[in-house]
């Protein structure tokens, strides 16, 4: 198991391993990024993959062979609004938060700890080596009420950082949902 020859250490053996690690008996997880990322993420268990309009023939290509591998992998157009339900997702993975600048990584995760249950797992996979980037994708993950995080290099150039929701009283209070 491993991601398209050019996902580099993301989608290396190691990489994708700790990342179904992370989204072990989440299901469904839902993945926002390139669909290799997807299709891998699927081998864990159910899978929703949110795409750009174009991206969506490298998507549909993924869904066939997820689906032919008996995989179950399903497949979405997202824009700029997300079709997510507040409080609603077990577990959701993004990838290069750390090629964000600060202000729009901090907006952007944010954006998505809102949709999370309260335990429900917030997963950002980055290609980088950078201490710096690591530190600012954690400031990000601080910045938006995320608690027990973790950061794992599980090799060279890969980076995982986990965070999980709070309590549903600390997010409506952290975003003033009223």
């Amino acid at each position: 198991m491993r991601g398209p020859l050019l996902s580099g250490p993301l989608g290396s053996q190691p990489t994708l391993e700790a990342l179904l690690r992370w989204t072990a008996d989440r299901a469904p997880v839902i993945v926002l990024g390139p669909p290799w990322l997807g299709d891998a993420v699927s081998r864990g268990g159910r899978t929703l993959l949110l795409v750009e309009t174009e991206l969506r023939p490298q998507a549909l290509r993924a869904r066939k062979r997820a689906q032919k591998e008996g995989r179950p992998l399903e497949v979405t157009l997202a824009a700029a609004e997300l079709p997510l339900r507040r409080g609603s997702l077990f577990a959701l993975v993004v990838e290069n938060v750390a090629g964000l600048t600060d202000d729009e990584a901090v907006r952007w995760i944010a954006a998505l700890v809102p949709c999370l249950r309260p335990g429900g797992r917030l997963i950002a996979a980055d290609a980088t080596s950078s201490d710096v980037a690591a530190a600012r994708v954690a400031g990000a993950f601080l910045s938006a009420a995320l608690v027990e995080i973790v950061q794992e290099w599980p090799r060279d150039g890969a980076l995982l950082t986990v965070g999980v929701a709070p309590a549903a009283p600390i997010v409506a209070a952290r975003f003033d949902f009223r």
